[in-house]
């Protein structure tokens, strides 16, 4: 048997071979012996029917168990002996398969990449100081009594406007024919929302209540239900109750309204503890994406695609989810999973290559994860989720999944706090917006 390899890339090689005639037709004769043995001809008793009568039955069988048996018997071996290491299958092309001569195939595969850190001391890196933000402080404040607004009815006549929250009837038409599904009673609606149909509210605004007004609007052609599209479109919309949003003003009361607080003062400086946190959290967050950035450009390689696609459906895995605890899909996000694939590759690229690198620099400094360490982080995730330790324990260090993940995490961890520690770190101010 003859093997050629070409080298596509330091992490792609296509291996080409060439089976002798004489090894060809040895498979071909066994596998037609296999299935004389089993085959159920008509007018012949198992295994009786003549060769010529099976070839000409199984022949598309035999072609795809010949080959299959080749590429097995060859393929793996020589991997196997040459400590080829394939991250994916094969893309395969192959001959058509003649009797009588060789056969020839190529397996394009590839390999996990030569990963070597050869420069990790001295990186430049930049590391926000933490700023603390009133204003900050004060929009959490401001959405915390939104959250708490209550819906009051107006008293008294008057107009509706953009902000309030009205209650309406309606009823749409299209060629002066009522409009399937376009109907709809005790409708609630905030004015200036932008959440219905473009143009709708800007045209209930003004009316008052028990009063009915013909609202005009014209569909876009390429408005997403063919009965709308291109289409004029009017609605009888009537006005049964106007709301408005009464926010709490922000004392004692409000804060109290939380159960661990008696002030303002107290509730406030719980918010602010926690934007800090939350802020050195992303603070730490982007120090170490930093330096990922910087290790991967003192020690760039090239990664084969193979791997960069599982990261992706990793990473396309895991927003879906995110999404889905908030209501939310990928569509309503103005991606389908091809387009998100494209917009983060790059993103996942420097993950894989970032994970890669430092798991190797974690080798060559001889870094440990101990008992201890894999506990005391247990630990700290009880705390930040509030959730018991021992459940949590169990759950991390009783599965060996989990634990290798955890181990994972902490000696990436290790290895980061030890580049830090050698890095040129200059401290930089958020821009303000």
């Amino acid at each position: 048997m003859q093997v050629n390899v070409e080298e596509i890339s330091s992490v792609k090689k296509k291996i080409m071979f060439e089976i002798p005639a004489d090894r060809v037709q040895a498979e071909m004769d066994k596998v037609f012996a296999d299935i004389r043995k089993r085959a159920v001809v008509p007018g012949f008793r198992k295994g009786k029917a003549p060769q010529d009568l099976i070839r000409k039955s199984y022949q598309g069988q035999v072609e795809n168990d010949v080959v299959k048996n080749l590429f097995n018997d060859t393929y793996f071996r020589y991997i196997q002996e040459n400590s080829i290491y394939p991250v994916a299958y094969p893309v395969i092309d192959a001959d058509t398969l003649v009797p009588g001569e060789s056969f020839k195939y190529s397996a394009t595969i590839e390999v996990f990449p030569t990963v070597e850190v050869n420069a990790y001391e001295g990186l430049e890196v930049e590391r926000e100081s933490f700023v603390a933000d009133e204003s900050a402080i004060d929009n959490r404040l401001q959405q915390m009594r939104e959250n708490m607004a209550q819906l009051k009815p107006v008293t008294g006549e008057r107009a509706c406007q953009s902000g309030d929250h009205v209650i309406i009837d309606f009823v749409g038409f299209v060629d002066g024919e009522k409009l399937d599904g376009g109907e709809a009673s005790d409708y609630q609606l905030e004015l200036g929302s932008n959440s219905f149909i473009p143009g709708f509210e800007d045209q209930v605004a003004g009316i008052t209540v028990g009063e009915t007004k013909r609202v005009k609007l014209a569909f876009p052609e390429n408005y997403h239900n063919d009965q709308l599209s291109g289409k004029d479109v009017e609605f009888d919309v009537t006005l049964k109750e106007i709301k408005v949003k009464e926010i709490p003003e922000l004392d004692d009361a409000f804060a109290q309204e939380f159960g661990e607080f008696q002030t303002v003062a107290e509730l406030r400086a719980k918010v602010a503890e926690s934007y800090e946190r939350q802020e050195l959290d992303r603070i730490d967050r982007e120090f170490k994406d930093s330096i990922v950035k910087a290790l991967i450009e003192k020690n760039d390689f090239e990664l084969p695609d193979a791997l960069v696609d599982r990261q992706l459906v990793t990473m396309l895995e895991n927003t879906k989810q995110r999404l889905k605890y908030q209501n939310l899909t990928l569509e309503m996000m103005g991606l389908d999973e091809a387009q998100y694939k494209e917009q983060f590759r790059s993103v996942a690229a420097s993950q894989v290559k970032g994970a890669l690198l430092l798991h190797e620099l974690a080798g060559k400094a001889g870094i440990q994860v101990t008992q201890e360490d894999l506990e005391n982080r247990v630990r700290k995730i009880a705390e930040e989720s509030g959730q018991d330790f021992e459940r949590i324990s169990r759950y991390y260090l009783q599965s060996d999944e989990a634990k290798q993940n955890l181990e994972e995490q902490v000696r990436e961890e290790k290895v980061l706090e030890l580049i830090a520690a050698k890095a040129v770190v200059t401290e930089k101010q958020r821009a303000m917006a």
